[in-house]
């Protein structure tokens, strides 16, 4: 017995180291980014992927381990769910705990060979209904002394109990790596949905960011078309203002010239009335002339023909010429 303990215990080292070798990394430093820890060595032991930790599930701890902590089981380190860490998770392959007590207590009372009716009983049991296990029963330890003391005393309830152990570790093998396997596939298909949900938003986001150029790069000119309108304006603007004071000062000037020219008509409506007034006075000199030079020519006629002219007459020829 001891040398089969010690085997199983250099066994098991071996299949720890392999365990280890396998994947696991037990750095915390280097093993802090890895996505997949175990369940019960805690943060200790990170993997890669979902073999390793398969692997070092099935060598290195038994479905009877005492390290698992109730409602923290959680393969990637995050805190589970409150409502799915609430029910507590069992193999359904495996008998219950009152199929377990009905065992044990057959084992009691019956004779050694009713181990095959027991073995027969646990290979064809159906599975138990999925729910929270009953608690503890307080005669479990009288039941495993009573265990204890059958296998030290028979050679077959020993042998029983290995293989009732070896169907219980082949049953949890077989639901670990179904509920493994479904882990891995429920994560591939989470991984192809995301992947196809990232390329879809890249593209989304290339055309956005295309779209976005697009729009800067008319926002860019409609801000240079801006501009140039701007300047145009601007340049209008200052001709508008250079014609204006141009039309100012034209408006000026013809207003100068508008006074000139009434200042020239008032120049020559003077004229023309002095002139009037010249020409009238001019007539008036000339006809007063022509009656002197024929006032003189009748006084010139009358002396030659009488010789000394009397008073009267030299008065009349005095008032005509003061005339």
């Amino acid at each position: 017995m001891q040398q089969k303990l010690c085997s199983r215990g250099s066994g098991s080292f071996l299949l720890e180291r392999n365990g280890q070798a396998c994947g696991a990394i037990s750095d915390p430093v280097t093993s802090c980014d890895l996505p997949f820890r175990c369940p019960r060595c805690g943060e200790q032991e990170r993997f890669r992927n979902l073999g390793a930790l398969r692997t070092h599930l099935e060598y290195r701890h038994s479905y009877t381990s005492p390290d698992v902590i109730t409602g923290s089981f959680s393969i990637t380190g995050k805190f589970p769910d409150p409502l799915t860490a609430a029910i507590p998770w069992y193999d359904m392959s495996l008998p219950t705990q009152g199929d377990r007590n009905e065992e044990d207590i057959k084992m009691s009372t019956k004779k050694p060979g009713c181990h095959h009716v027991n073995h027969h009983h646990l290979m064809s049991s159906p599975p138990a209904p999925l729910g929270p296990p009953p608690d503890p029963d307080p005669d479990l330890d009288l039941v495993g002394v009573q265990c204890l003391a059958s296998f030290l005393s028979s050679p077959e309830q020993s042998s029983y109990c290995g293989l009732e152990t070896a169907a219980a570790s082949a049953a949890v093998r077989r639901r670990l790596a179904s509920i493994l396997r479904a882990a891995d596939s429920t994560m591939q298909r989470r991984l192809a949905k995301v992947s196809t949900e990232l390329a879809q938003t890249d593209t989304e986001l290339l055309c956005e960011r295309a779209h976005s150029q697009h729009l800067a790069q008319e926002r860019q000119e409609v801000a240079d078309r801006e501009r140039s309108l701007s300047r145009q304006v601007d340049v209008a603007v200052m001709v508008i203002a250079a014609l204006r004071e141009q039309l100012n000062a034209s408006e000026n000037e013809l207003e100068r010239r508008e006074r000139e020219v009434i200042t020239i008509q008032k120049f020559l409506e003077a004229a023309a009335r002095q002139e009037t007034c010249g020409k009238v006075r001019i007539q008036h000199f000339i006809e007063n002339l022509l009656r002197r030079i024929a006032l003189a020519e009748r006084l010139v006629e009358y002396y030659q023909g009488n010789g000394s002219p009397p008073q009267c007459n030299r008065y009349e020829v005095q008032h005509s010429l003061g005339r």
